[in-house]
C-alpha cells in the first residue's frame, strides 16, 4: 500500500514539473515550484521507512504518503482557481524613490547581517536560534527587499544606483550560499533575478537549467550537511573536505535509511489520528507570537501567557532528530486532519493572484511574488505559517517604502515604475 502511495506522489510530481517546463515560463508558477520541493526533497526520504520496522503501524507510513499527495494536488488546485480572480489595482511609483528607500533598506540589513556573524558562534549555529539571533536576522531581511527592488528596476532600466544596490547585495548571498551552504538562499537569489527578468523583458530561464537546477538540489538534500561543517562550522573553509564529500554515498545511505523529516511526518500523524488531538489552526497565532513578540522588550512572562495551548504532536517516547522540520504537511494535519491539505489550495490560490497580476505589469505584485516564492517552498519542508510570517514582515517593512515611492493610479511618465515589459492582453502574459 506504501509503495502504491509512493508511486502516485511520484507521477503526480513529474506530471506538474513536466507540465511547467513544457509552458514557457511555466516554472515559474507555485505548481512546479511545489512538485520541485516533493520530487527533490519529499519523496527521497520515503523508499528506505517502508521497510523500517519501528514505525507506529503498518498504514501510519502510507498515510502520511497519500496526505502528502493529497497537498501537492491543492497546489495545483488553488492556482487554478486562483489565476480566475479579478486583477488587482494598477499602481506606479518613482522608480528613483524606491531604488532610494531598496539603498536604505540594503544598508540597514548589511548592518545586521554583520552583527549576526561577530555571534559567538554557540548563538550563531545552533540548530534553533533565540534571541539576539533571531532579532538580526529580522532585520538582515531588510537586504534581500532592497536586492528585489533593485533587481526590478535595473531589470526595466539599467542604472548606476540600481546595479551598485545589486552588487552589495549579491556580496552578502555570496557569503550565505557558498560559505555557510544555505539552499534556501541560493534559490531565493536564483528565483528574484529569474522572475524580475521574465516580468520586465519576457525572458525564461532556459529548460535545460531549470532541469539542471533540479539535480543539483537534489544532491545538496544529502551533502549539505557535510558542506556546512567543512566551510562554516569549523572557523575557515576547508575546500578539500568539500571536495572529498560523496554525494552517491550519501544518497544510497539517505535511500537506505530514509529522511527524518519525513519518519517526523508519519510518527506526528500517527500520533495525532489516534489521540484525535487537533489544534484547529491555533498553532499558526503561537509560530507568530514566537516571532513577532519581543520577549527582551515585552518579557519573558507576557510573551509566554501570549501562547495558547496545543495538543502534542509527537507521542512522549518520540524525539525528532535535532535540526529537522516538522514539513507543512504535519502542521496541516494536526489542524484540520485530511482536510488540512486545503491550506496548501489556499496558499497556492493567493499566490496566482499575486502572480497574475504581476504578469499584468503591476509592479507591487511582481515585487510581492519574487519575495514570496522561497517562503512558499519552505511552506512544504517546514511549516505553512512560513509564508504568513515572511507576509506579515513586507507588509511591515514594504509598504512604508511603496507609500514614499507615491502609489498612484497609473499614468505615464519617464520616472514612473508601473509595467513589467508585457502590455496588458500580450501573449506573454498568459502562463
Amino acid at each position: 500500500m506504501a509503495w502504491l502511495a509512493v508511486v502516485l506522489l511520484f507521477i503526480t510530481s513529474i506530471a506538474m514539473l513536466v507540465s511547467g517546463l513544457w509552458r514557457r515560463g511555466g516554472f515559474f508558477g507555485f505548481p512546479f515550484l511545489a512538485a520541485a520541493m516533493f520530487l527533490t526533497f519529499v519523496l527521497p526520504q520515503i523508499p528506505g521507512l517502508i521497510d523500517d520496522r519501528f514505525l507506529p503501524q503498518n498504514s501510519a507510513l502510507a498515510r502520511a504518503v497519500f496526505f502528502s499527495w493529497l497537498c501537492l494536488v491543492m497546489c495545483s488546485v488553488g492556482w487554478w482557481l486562483g489565476k480566475h480572480s479579478k486583477l488587482g489595482p494598477d499602481l506606479v511609483f518613482s522608480e528613483k524613490r524606491l531604488l532610494y528607500y531598496a539603498a536604505g533598506l540594503s544598508l540597514v540589513g548589511a548592518y545586521f547581517f554583520y552583527r549576526f556573524g561577530q555571534l559567538a558562534d554557540e548563538e550563531r549555529l545552533r540548530g534553533f536560534l533565540t534571541g539576539t539571533a533571531v532579532a538580526y536576522l529580522f532585520f538582515a531581511k531588510l537586504l534581500t527587499y532592497g536586492l528585489a527592488i533593485a533587481l526590478l528596476c535595473f531589470a526595466r532600466r539599467r542604472s548606476t544606483l540600481a546595479l551598485c544596490i545589486v552588487l552589495f547585495g549579491l556580496a552578502f548571498y555570496f557569503d550565505r550560499i557558498v560559505i555557510a551552504g544555505r539552499r534556501s538562499e541560493a534559490a531565493e537569489l536564483g528565483l528574484m533575478v529569474a522572475l524580475a527578468i521574465w516580468f520586465h523583458r519576457g525572458w525564461a530561464v532556459p529548460r535545460s537549467l531549470v532541469s539542471l537546477s533540479l539535480v543539483f538540489a537534489m544532491a545538496g538534500l544529502v551533502s549539505v550537511g557535510e558542506y556546512r561543517a567543512a566551510t562554516y562550522y569549523n572557523g575557515a573553509p576547508d575546500w578539500r573536505a568539500v571536495l572529498e564529500i560523496n554525494p552517491v554515498e550519501n544518497w544510497q545511505k539517505l535511500l537506505k535509511q530514509g529522511g527524518p523529516e519525513f519518519r517526523n511526518l508519519v510518527f506526528s500523524m500517527a500520533s495525532i489520528s489516534e489521540n484525535q488531538a487537533y489544534d484547529f489552526g491555533i498553532s499558526h497565532w503561537n509560530s507568530v507570537v514566537f516571532v513577532y513578540v519581543p520577549a527582551q522588550l515585552v518579557g519573558s512572562k507576557i510573551k509566554e501567557s501570549l501562547y495558547i495551548d496545543t495538543p502534542l504532536v509527537y507521542s512522549r517516547d518520540y524525539d525528532p532528530a535535532p535540526g529537522t522540520t516538522p514539513t507543512g504537511m504535519m502542521d496541516s494535519f494536526a489542524s484540520f486532519s485530511y482536510f488540512g491539505c486545503l491550506k496548501f489550495a489556499l496558499m497556492a490560490g493567493i499566490l496566482s493572484w499575486i502572480y497574475f497580476c504581476a504578469m499584468q505589469g503591476n509592479t507591487s505584485m511582481q515585487l510581492l511574488y519574487m519575495l514570496s516564492a522561497t517562503p512558499a517552498m519552505l511552506a512544504i519542508t517546514h511549516f505553512t505559517n512560513e509564508i504568513v510570517i515572511a507576509w506579515v514582515h513586507m507588509a511591515v517593512f514594504l509598504i512604508p517604502g511603496l507609500l514614499y515611492a507615491g502609489m498612484r493610479p497609473a499614468r505615464r511618465h519617464p520616472d514612473n515604475l508601473n509595467d513589467g515589459g508585457f502590455p496588458r492582453g500580450a501573449p506573454q502574459s498568459v502562463v
